[in-house]
Order: structure tokens, then C-alpha cells, then sequence
């Protein structure tokens, strides 16, 4: 269930996004100037998905919590 996944679940919440915003920052490198232009959509997308990332928390939210399920065997 959810709980069993909590870690995965938490690294995913940060990995993804990141990778996705890092694609999009290259995609709108590739395209010069239009790229953050209308003429594309990646200027919106690029907003979307920042917008996104803090949606469901900041990251430290779940890089926090990962780092208390990674520790929590050793500090019991």
C-alpha cells in the first residue's frame, strides 16, 4: 500500500519534477529566443511545472521526509 511506497513515493515527488523542468530548460535553450516566446509552448509549460513542484510541497518537505525513513533504523 501507500505506506509500504512512502519513500518511493517521496523520491519520485522530487526527482520527477526536477527532470521535467530540467527538459523543458533545455528544450527552451535549443530554441533561442522563441523558445520563451508565445510562438512555442514551452514558456507555459516551463510555468506550469514550476508551478507543479511546489503543489504538492516544496521539495524539503520531501526530502525531509525521506531523510527520517532512510535514518529511522538507526535511531530507534
Amino acid at each position: 500500500g501507500n505506506k509500504a511506497a512512502r519513500k518511493e513515493i517521496a523520491m519520485i515527488k522530487v526527482v520527477a519534477p526536477n527532470m521535467a523542468l530540467r527538459v523543458l530548460d533545455k528544450a527552451i535553450q535549443v530554441h533561442g529566443a522563441k523558445g520563451v516566446s508565445q510562438d512555442t509552448g514551452l514558456a507555459w509549460a516551463w510555468a506550469w511545472q514550476r508551478s507543479l513542484r511546489l503543489a504538492d510541497g516544496p521539495d524539503e518537505v520531501h526530502l525531509e521526509s525521506i531523510a527520517k525513513q532512510e535514518l529511522k533504523p538507526y535511531l530507534s
